[in-house]
């Protein structure tokens, strides 16, 4: 078994970043949930959809949910949700903490979580001349 893994973003970015990490693993993700945020979806039928993406990710190992921008409305959707779950957010979502996460499933999901942050950060750098 393996963590579970959801992705609550605004629209279809979260949809996107798993085609492009299947794209570039060759393969495609096993067992990755997307929820996309839709502002004109009433409060209740978001909350069911996260609700329900989580549960359907569920493995028995804790699901680990990523979301796009801290404080937005899909990270404070999960945030309330959180309680009911083993479950963990990260915000922040990126290609290279996907990859990570994909490729590290099997670690338990404290220390999944940690790689996630942490291949999130190391992907961000500045270049210049």
């Amino acid at each position: 078994m393996s963590v579970g893994l959801v992705l609550v973003t605004h629209g279809s970015s979260g949809q996107a970043l798993v085609k492009e990490a299947a794209f570039i693993l060759g393969e495609p993700l096993e067992g990755v949930e997307c929820v996309p945020f839709n502002h004109s979806e009433g409060h209740r039928e978001e909350m069911v959809q996260i609700h329900s993406a989580i549960e359907a990710a569920d493995t028995g190992e804790g699901v680990l949910v990523l979301t796009d921008l801290i404080g937005a409305s899909p990270s404070n959707r999960v945030a309330v949700l959180l309680e009911h779950f083993d479950a963990v957010m990260v915000t922040g979502v990126n290609l290279a903490m996907l990859l990570c996460v994909s490729a590290n499933r099997a670690m338990p999901l404290v220390k999944l979580t940690r790689k996630a942050v942490d291949c999130g950060r190391r992907s961000v750098k500045i270049f210049q001349k």
